[in-house]
């Protein structure tokens, strides 16, 4: 994937040739030409549109001169014992051991015990001396616009429904503009991670040339000392391919490299909640986010004019057209239990009865989780819970079960999770019944009815015959006369009218004789 990466990029987007490539990655010919035919393939299939390749003071006041002052307590004897607790603290430091480093005031201590006679000012004086002779030195860059976009995740904690909940940020800040981009996720897996991917891209309309991220495990699959080294993940190198992007991974513990994103995560999360932090879904919360970055946005850099926005929309040109969205499903075999329950994660969600030690294809989306049979037949769709060891079950997979074994419906997890207005009808009417109450089930499925349909059946039969109970024939009969199409009846014709008037007659001359 790393050498296809390569020669698709280095074809399309840079445009050299397929000797060229050859020679550079010293991969054969035949080898180039293939892997950009079966690129050009793909991209074609996924309806990518025509790509547009880029072009490549003077005055003081007097002073007192105490340079040739000597210093009578900071003798070189107490500077070798300072810099000693110094040494010791570095050791301490890369052991793992910094939370048990000496402060300042706790080396002056130990040299008063010492018995030296020194204040606390010169001890500090000292090391500030020390530690400005090694601090370490940051170049500055320069970017292009285009040229990169730096990811990174960030922790949040709001309410959702009154609960406080942990939410991963996913933010993306442009090197050049510095336009920032987040989003909320409930965990930093994998399909998060490609999910956030594809909404940013389609979110501002561009790839920019290159993606720069840490030494995060969902876009690195090994890790070494030397950049060079490390290998990234295959969802990374296919999701790369698809758009077109190089990427970059920082050194370990190296923040500054993508100083953007690491700033713009602290920034966005305290922008936009601190102020708020009470929603009622992860949807509004999402909702919130994007117009707080939007109105981040609207502000200028600082010392500058322009605000971020209108920087970012001189940089598109420069970016690449974003081809149709990326699917970032995550396909994998799932084995159905004796529950009729396949698990993803920690959690179990139920599929239709009749698959029980069978193998299922599913495709895990960040919210959703799709559910095949092996010959690509959908079966069944769940919403994705990020909980942890719950069920998750639809009572129409076990009504023939239950149909078997209607005892077992009434304490069962699947009426417990089912509609409420479905409990509600089971509990009023069918709650020494349940075989009943399973038969309407299977009925209503069958001819594809809803359940106001079926409550509305119901109350007709209850309107009726209050003081009996609820007869299963009659609600089939209701629900069949409400489901049939109407019909226009055809204009009677004369022949009709003039027996519909002889019949009339007859009766009003029946009512005369008997009355």
């Amino acid at each position: 994937m790393i050498d296809k990466q390569s020669i698709v990029i280095g074809y399309h987007r840079d445009g050299k040739s397929k000797k060229q490539l050859s020679r550079e990655l010293n991969i054969s010919l035949k080898t180039v030409k293939k892997y950009i035919r079966l690129h050009d393939k793909e991209m074609q299939s996924a309806g990518l549109p025509e790509e547009i390749l880029p072009k490549t003071g003077i005055i003081q006041s007097p002073r007192y001169n105490g340079s040739n002052r000597g210093k009578t307590s900071l003798t070189p004897t107490v500077c070798e014992l300072i810099d000693q607790h110094l040494s010791q603290n570095k050791i301490k430091k890369q052991s793992g051991r910094h939370k048990q480093q000496m402060k300042k005031i706790d080396i002056h201590q130990a040299l008063v015990d010492a018995d030296y006679e020194i204040s606390y000012s010169s001890v500090c004086r000292y090391i500030r001396g020390v530690e400005t002779k090694s601090r370490e030195v940051f170049i500055r860059q320069h970017y292009e616009p285009g040229q990169a976009v730096e990811f990174d995740w960030g922790e949040v904690k709001i309410y959702i429904e009154g609960k406080l909940k942990r939410k991963m940020l996913a933010v993306f800040t442009s090197s050049y503009s510095n336009h920032r981009w987040a989003r909320l996720y409930d965990r930093q897996d994998m399909n998060s991670f490609l999910h956030s991917h594809t909404e940013y891209f389609a979110s501002v309309g561009g790839v920019a040339r290159q993606v720069v991220y840490d030494n995060m495990r969902t876009a690195v699959r090994k890790f070494t000392l030397r950049n060079q080294d490390k290998l990234p993940t295959e969802q990374l190198l296919k999701m790369s391919c698809y758009y077109q992007f190089d990427y970059r991974f920082c050194n370990a513990r190296k923040g500054n490299e993508k100083g953007h994103v690491e700033r713009s995560v602290e920034y966005i999360r305290r922008k936009a909640f601190a102020p708020k932090e009470h929603f009622e879904s992860l949807a509004q919360a999402n909702e919130y986010l994007l117009q707080t970055c939007q109105r981040l946005n609207q502000k200028p850099q600082s010392g500058k004019t322009p605000s971020i926005q209108s920087v970012f929309e001189e940089e598109l040109p420069c970016m690449k057209t974003v081809p149709p969205a990326y699917d970032t499903g995550e396909i994998t075999q799932l084995k159905v239990d004796k529950s009729s329950c396949v698990k993803v994660d920690t959690n179990y969600y139920s599929v239709p009865e009749g698959h029980v030690g069978t193998m299922l294809e599913a495709k895990i989306y960040a919210d959703k989780i799709l559910i095949y049979l092996p010959d690509c037949q959908h079966v069944t769709v769940h919403q994705r819970a990020h909980t942890r060891f719950e069920y998750y079950l639809q009572i129409d997979h076990y009504l023939k079960t239950l149909r078997t074994k209607p005892g077992a419906l009434i304490g069962s997890l699947t009426l417990l999770q089912a509609d409420e207005q479905l409990r509600n009808i089971f509990f009023q009417h069918f709650e020494k019944r349940s075989k009943n109450f399973v038969n309407v089930l299977l009925f209503i499925r069958q001819k594809q009815l809803s359940i106001a349909q079926l409550q509305e059946a119901i109350s007709k039969c209850l309107a009726k015959t209050p003081h009996q109970p609820i007869n299963l024939d009659n609600v089939k009969i209701l629900l069949q006369s409400n489901n049939l199409p109407m019909e226009t009846p055809d204009p009677p014709d004369e022949f009709s009218k003039n027996i519909t008037q002889h019949c009339h007659q007859q009766l009003k001359d029946i009512q005369s004789l008997m009355t």
